[in-house]
């Protein structure tokens, strides 16, 4: 049986648009800062816990030899129980909210560049 899985080893909304101001900002990264330091508590890396792993393992135990071979054999069947896992739901989700947390600070740091280009130019007026 030839199995696409992959190795163990490897081979490789926020809609809002907040004011500029150093106030929104500092608290939009202390806030970005508050939320991905709750979420580091909570071990994301490494080997499951044994509770995680039990229930992994109770829901392959009641499959069939069939059923089985084709979580081994068939890739959109892997993917779909892969996906169904609560642990792959939790990063997905957490995934998503870090890559919307991003794209925000990105936006507030682009409606920043005006007025620092402003206070750069005001810095050379100064220095000459």
């Amino acid at each position: 049986m030839n199995s696409w899985f992959p190795s163990p080893f490897g081979s490789s909304s926020s809609s809002s648009n907040p004011s500029p101001g150093l106030s929104s900002s500092t608290s939009s990264t202390m806030n970005a800062h508050n939320r991905t330091s709750d979420r580091t508590q909570s071990p994301s890396n490494g080997p499951p816990s044994p509770s995680e792993a039990a229930g992994v393992i109770s829901r392959l135990k009641d499959k069939s030899t069939d059923e089985l071979k084709k979580l081994l054999t068939d890739k959109s069947t892997y993917e779909a129980f892969f996906n169904s896992l609560e642990q792959v739901k939790v990063q997905n989700s957490l995934r998503r909210e870090l890559w919307e947390e991003t794209l925000q600070l990105a936006r507030e740091n682009l409606e920043k560049e005006p007025r620092i280009s402003e206070l750069r130019n005001q810095a050379r007026f100064y220095v000459q």
